[in-house]
């Protein structure tokens, strides 16, 4: 019987993301085929970057895990030709179809089950008889062969990469050149800040919110999420540590580490903690969104629960009048425009941080001189900024520049780590006594700003006046 509602399959490996140039030709040869042997065309099902030989873990209809390859459009093909929907399909090649013996015996279960034709343009697919059926397998096997010795020879080489230090190639990771081993600084210093947050207790969300705003974009372009800030946060590249297949080698990478080890872990147990919420939840887009309070009684409870209703501060930000976002409580008793009324407090943070006796703010261990680590930390980012103007006056080479830098900056990196530790989850480590801070503080993603106003002081909004000062704003201290 002539097929009247064929299914023609092309497939290749790989390709770029968007280059379908392969498979289209193949669909024009297909179809070409199809009018010599007089096949109607149902559907065509193209399968692009898709593999008929890599295998990975599925759960099968009766609840098994199993490996098998992954098609999901060769598995459609076949459920139509089971169910009626297709009459026939064609190929290019048997190679094209099948790589791996189950994914053949599917085939032909299916043909044989229910008399439809199989063609290819090769001619080294046909199922029609016994002799047919014999041969596929037989060239099926080979193939499996060939694909298992590439792989194998893959994987030994990309192991020898990987135990010399060597980059394994592929897409430029972020954070690093198109090397893979050169520190890009501008995203080294998203990573690391990252990472802190998350030892800090700062949410994904939040962070990514943070990245969105200042329009920093992953390797592809695209706005930063919470899951694929995750995926960098995790990388064991970020701690300097080589891996294949999920083990780490006892090998020196040859890029210099963006993060600590041991932060790195840390944020990795935060991360992975199965007990770790992961619902989005709000993301708040003021600093005092549910923070700042009104003075009235009455709004006490409610403004800093962040509840909803006429005029009420909202949890994700203030309420937008006019054009400009202000403040109010639940009961319009008092209003203040929120980027000013921000900054006013900001202001007050910041010159708290930045006095001298800022590190007696820190929960530490008494044993611990918190003092001389800010103040070591301090001297080295000073000593960063003395290499760098050498280097730009022509007094040093570029090379004792990055010398000197690489030096500093992983003793800067160990200091920090050596803050951080000894203040536990303390959202002023690392700010407090900083002299700084004004400019640090820009930086810094705005559910760390939020941590330290929640730590440091209580915002409460006056009624019966505007004034951004003193007599409209009460700012109490709380550490």
């Amino acid at each position: 019987m002539t097929p009247i509602r064929a299914t023609l399959l092309a497939r290749i490996s790989d390709s770029d993301d968007d280059d379908t140039h392969s498979t289209d030709d193949q669909e024009k040869a297909l179809r070409r085929k199809a009018s010599q042997l007089g096949w109607g065309v149902g559907r065509v099902v193209t399968e692009d970057n898709t593999s008929a030989f890599k295998r990975r873990k599925i759960t099968l209809p009766n609840g098994r895990t199993e490996l098998r390859t992954y098609r999901p459009a060769f598995r459609a093909a076949l459920e139509d030709l089971a169910a009626g929907r297709a009459d026939g399909l064609l190929a290019v090649d048997l190679d094209r179809v099948c790589r791996d013996p189950r994914d053949l015996e599917d085939l032909i279960d299916v043909v044989e089950g229910q008399r439809v034709p199989v063609e290819s343009i090769t001619g080294s697919l046909r199922l029609a008889t016994d002799a047919d059926v014999t041969m596929a397998r037989v060239m099926v096997a080979v193939a499996n062969k060939s694909s298992r010795d590439t792989a194998r020879r893959v994987s030994d080489a990309r192991i020898r990469q990987a135990q010399s230090g060597r980059f394994g190639g592929g897409r430029r990771p972020f954070g690093f050149e198109p090397d893979g081993v050169t520190v890009r600084e501008i995203e080294a210093a998203e990573v690391r800040s990252a990472t802190q947050g998350v030892v800090d207790g700062l949410t994904l969300s939040g962070l990514a919110a943070d990245l969105r705003a200042r329009e920093v974009l992953t390797v592809t372009g695209a706005r930063w999420t919470a899951m694929a800030l995750r995926d960098i946060i995790l990388r064991p590249r970020n701690a300097g540590l080589m891996v294949h297949r999920g083990e780490v080698l006892d090998v020196a990478a040859p890029w210099t580490p963006l993060v600590p080890r041991e932060q790195w872990e840390q944020a990795r147990r935060i991360l992975t903690d199965g007990a770790r919420r992961t619902s989005p939840g709000n993301v708040p887009k003021w600093l005092g969104s549910a923070i700042y309070r009104c003075e009235h009684p009455v709004c006490l409870a409610d403004l800093a629960a962040g509840t909803k209703g006429k005029g009420a501060l909202r949890v994700n930000g203030g309420r937008r009048k006019g054009g400009v976002v202000t403040y109010r409580c639940s009961h319009g008793h008092v209003s203040r425009p929120a980027e000013l009324l921000d900054a006013y407090v900001s202001a007050h943070l910041v010159a708290r941080l930045s006095r001298p006796d800022a590190v007696d703010l820190l929960s530490v261990r008494p044993d611990v001189d918190l003092g001389a680590l800010a103040r070591e930390a301090a001297s080295i980012r000073s000593r960063i900024k003395e290499a760098h103007a050498l280097w730009e006056d022509g007094t040093d080479t570029a090379a004792e520049y990055r010398a000197t830098k690489g030096r500093l900056t992983a003793r800067l990196a160990d200091v920090e780590a050596a803050q951080h530790s000894v203040s536990g989850h303390d959202p002023l480590a690392g700010l407090a006594g900083r002299p700084d801070i004004a400019s640090v503080w820009v930086t810094l993603p705005l559910a760390r700003q939020r941590q330290v106003l929640e730590t440091l002081a209580s915002v409460t909004v006056l009624a019966g006046t505007k004034a951004l000062d003193a007599t409209g704003v009460r700012i109490t201290p709380t550490r």
